[in-house]
């Protein structure tokens, strides 16, 4: 982060390289994972700490367990998380001034400390702004630079999954198809736990993205790719989108009458299991505009 780093941590860096020896593991699968060479050995000779983010890839890489390693180092001092919920408390009352101001911050900050954290808080206050302001061809220049610090790393953390998050509106069937699928392939940081709801959300948004491709075959590919995910037995949300898919495949067989049938149970057991009146209207707001969807696909892709 641009400061001394203690003997302590001096020790760390040096107790991480010699494990890596140790395990044969080449110092290029460091670097292919984002952390350039002077950044690594920076660490290692302790002139400087790491970012967050690079220190859950070193640690992942090596196979080590993030209890190891609490309280060992400054590194895990998560200051951009306060922002992350300013930003979101300001966006929610829709203050342009605070988003402005929090963003700004978020931006300053990265530039002094190098973590990726206030960098993602910043694009997340330009997108949000950008949405708000409906300034899309700026949207399209933040989304440029998201999409290509995504496609530079190897290993995804929190950080890179809501970074994706925000900006997956703007991309097409096949961005969001090879940006996704990579990430699920390539997620071998299981120290830190998935935030599985934007993770849900962007199951979801894979297969909005398909809809709004109006191609049979994106969303046959969707459909199929989706059906096949296994979650938590209590995650009752996913389970309400996985029988939506089933409605849908009815519909794509041209069973239009069963399909309504099936598509007005669902509502009824979204009413059942969701307690709370919000996420009830939220859950069947989400179905509604998915289900117009699934209505306007073309006639001529199912014959």
């Amino acid at each position: 982060m641009g400061k001394k780093s203690s003997d302590r941590d001096l020790n760390l860096g040096s107790v991480l390289n010699e494990i890596r020896k140790e395990k044969k593991i080449s110092t290029k699968v460091i670097f292919n994972a984002g952390i350039t060479r002077p950044t690594y050995y920076r660490f290692v000779r302790g002139d400087n700490d790491l970012t967050v983010t690079n220190f859950f890839k070193i640690i992942s890489i090596l196979g080590l367990e993030l209890s190891e390693f609490q309280g060992l180092s400054p590194i895990f001092t998560e200051g951009y998380k306060a922002l992350e919920k300013n930003l979101a408390q300001a966006t929610s009352r829709l203050d342009y001034k605070e988003i402005e101001r929090i963003k700004n911050e978020a931006l300053d900050l990265f530039r002094k400390t190098d973590v990726l954290g206030y960098q993602y808080v910043y694009w997340q206050g330009m997108v949000t702004l950008t949405h708000l302001r409906n300034e899309k061809s700026l949207l399209l220049d933040i989304a440029k630079q998201i999409r290509d610090y995504l496609n530079s790393i190897d290993l995804w953390t929190n950080v890179e999954l809501k970074l994706f998050a925000a900006i997956a509106e703007t991309l097409d069937f096949e961005e969001y198809d090879y940006f996704f699928k990579n990430f699920l392939k390539r997620r071998e940081n299981k120290l830190e736990e998935i935030d599985f709801v934007v993770l849900d959300l962007l199951y979801l948004g894979y297969f909005e993205t398909a809809l709004d491709s109006k191609n049979i075959k994106h969303l046959e590919e969707a459909l199929a790719f989706i059906a096949a995910r296994k979650t938590n037995r209590y995650n009752y949300r996913f389970r309400v989108w996985k029988i939506f898919i089933r409605v849908t495949r009815t519909y794509l067989n041209k069973d239009y009458l069963q399909a309504i049938e099936e598509y007005n149970e669902l509502r009824r057991i979204v009413e059942l299991i969701f307690f709370e009146e919000h996420i009830v209207e939220f859950e069947l707001k989400t179905l509604e505009n998915l289900w117009v969807k699934v209505n306007a696909i073309p006639t001529k892709f199912l014959d």
